[in-house]
């Protein structure tokens, strides 16, 4: 930008000498919609994400915690067989992230099918809006999207790392209980 503000700076004086009537502008001046909009998309994204996470995290504290209500037997039976409270959050936590690894892996199967019919088929926007050149946007045919794998191999980790992290605070409740009580299950 640096490069760029200078050059327009002396475009604009060259027309002025040269009498005239026109101005150049950096593609930020006149593009600021453009931004906006960007800026928007990206914070909405943002809170679809979340959202998602969210859901995830929700549905994989249920599981640990109907997985240890399950077993409370089983879990008094370890303590009592000498298991400390870490090696039983371990197993939990272990369950949580095979848990994680597996809707990492479906959830990127899926959307790969999806990228890839968008990349390979494209997505017709005059379903949705007709003529998008009546909105000032240049389309002609279709959209057609890109593969990006970086996002594929975060989403998977990050995934992971949502159903391990989600998994601590049930895991410890499971683990905290009292050997008697969970082996005669009250």
């Amino acid at each position: 930008e640096k490069e760029i503000n200078p050059s327009i700076s002396n475009i604009n004086q060259i027309f002025q000498e040269k009498d005239m009537n026109i101005n150049a502008f950096s593609w930020e001046e006149s593009a600021k919609t453009v931004i906006a909009i960007r800026t928007a998309e990206d914070a909405e994204t943002a809170v679809i994400l979340i959202i998602i996470l969210t859901i995830g995290m929700i549905g994989i504290i249920n599981n640990v915690i109907l997985s240890s209500l399950e077993r409370t037997r089983e879990i008094g039976m370890m303590k009592a067989l000498g298991m400390r409270e870490w090696e039983i959050v371990s197993v939990f936590m272990v369950e949580a992230t095979g848990i994680g690894i597996l809707g990492g892996l479906a959830g990127c199967l899926l959307g790969a099918a999806g990228v890839w019919w968008i990349v390979e088929i494209g997505y017709d926007l005059s379903y949705i809006g007709g003529d998008m050149s009546s909105y000032g946007i240049p389309i002609i045919d279709k959209v057609y999207g890109a593969w990006n794998f970086s996002s594929f191999v975060f989403i998977f980790f990050f995934g992971i790392v949502v159903a391990l992290i989600s998994s601590i605070i049930p895991s410890y409740w499971a683990a905290h209980k009292d050997p008697v009580k969970a082996i005669y299950h009250r």
